[in-house]
């Protein structure tokens, strides 16, 4: 009996003593050789395997589970890619039916989600795609990946893989809806940086929305002056100031500049100023861009692409992004696009 429970006292020892966050990777693959590398999320080497007759392992700890890439090559494209979560836990490598290049991972929560998922948004994708396909079908279609989108979701916020389905909403919730089901993950999870960056931004979408005041922004002009927001909100002839987020290489921003030039042109005498800045970082594009399209309103540029505090600052997450302020510098509408800008404008100056 003493020799039952002293074997029982040291398995129980050597369990507690193993690494709680331990992650296998392991695979086999037909034909494979060499080495196999594993990559961080900056597309950064952190480990590879020698491949013993198509099969291949590693082993290690995780801090945190992040999305890491499995390739047979370091710089080029290899035979195969994968793209999974590193979380503890044996991670399997297999061959996906659809494509003979990528491979898929299962065996831990995130990693069985995420397979799953796409197996199955695969399908109705593939079958969306049918030319043959009708009109009612095609709306059906559109309305199961949504159902199968939320059903998924709703199905993994206890995991990684729900986090990332989170982040990928940004666009589609309010801010306190986001920072509302960032409550709902475990701690451990809403310490990621993945959950940590989105709470930021949804923290800084708060700050912007309606009825908040502006923050100011500082940039330069075509001369290299620094213009502020400020002066243009304070500017006793602005009514109204929109701060307009733009590139001269986004399709959608160009597509915008009409109905832009349009209200301008009919309201900038009421009282109607746009406050543009871009996000170019190439000065002979972005000042082409504004001339070419006689854009003769303000404009401003730190030429650092979507490197710029002001993008940071008013949470912008795509563009176009537009925000109208009033003269008393509240934020009194966003994103007015096509002719509900004009509409807009039209009844606040009438």
């Amino acid at each position: 009996m003493k020799k039952i429970l002293l074997f029982a006292a040291s398995a129980a020892l050597l369990s507690s003593c193993a690494p709680k966050n331990q992650y296998v990777i392991k695979g086999n693959l037909a034909g494979l050789t060499g080495t196999v590398y594993l990559f961080d999320e900056e597309q950064n080497v952190v480990d590879s395997a020698a491949v013993d007759n198509g099969a291949f392992r590693f082993k290690g700890t995780v801090e945190g589970p992040a999305v890491y890439m499995l390739s047979d090559a370091k710089d080029n494209p290899g035979s195969f890619y994968a793209r999974l979560f590193l979380e503890p836990g044996t991670i399997t490598i297999a061959d996906s039916s659809e494509d003979p290049m990528y491979k898929v991972a299962t065996g831990t929560p995130s990693n069985d989600a995420n397979t799953a998922w796409g197996e199955a948004a695969d399908a109705l994708i593939r079958e969306a795609r049918n030319p043959e396909i009708t009109d009612e079908r095609s709306a059906a279609l559109e309305q199961e990946y949504y159902a199968l989108f939320d059903s998924t979701y709703q199905a993994n916020r206890d995991n990684y893989f729900g986090a990332l389905m989170l982040v990928q909403q940004v666009t589609e919730r309010s801010a306190q809806e986001l920072l509302d089901e960032i409550d709902v993950f475990p701690p451990e999870l809403q310490a990621t940086s993945l959950l940590t960056e989105l709470r930021q931004t949804a923290e800084a979408m708060l700050r912007t929305d309606i009825g908040q005041p502006y923050i100011d922004i500082v940039q330069p002009d075509a001369d290299g002056k620094e213009v502020s927001l400020k002066s243009v909100v304070e500017n006793p002839k602005n009514k109204y100031v929109l701060l307009d987020f733009w590139a001269s290489w986004c399709g959608p921003c160009m597509g915008e500049v009409p109905h832009l030039t349009k209200t301008y042109e009919k309201f900038h005498k009421k009282g109607f100023e746009i406050y543009g800045v871009s996000f170019d970082d190439d000065r002979e594009k972005w000042l082409g861009a504004v001339k070419e399209n006689k854009m003769n309103w303000i404009h401003v540029s730190a030429l650092s692409s979507w490197d710029n505090q002001a993008r940071e600052d008013y949470a912008v997450q795509g563009i176009p992004s537009n925000f109208l302020i009033d003269h008393e510098g509240k934020i009194v509408a966003k994103n007015l696009r096509g002719e509900e800008l004009y509409e807009k404008i039209a009844e606040l100056l009438k």
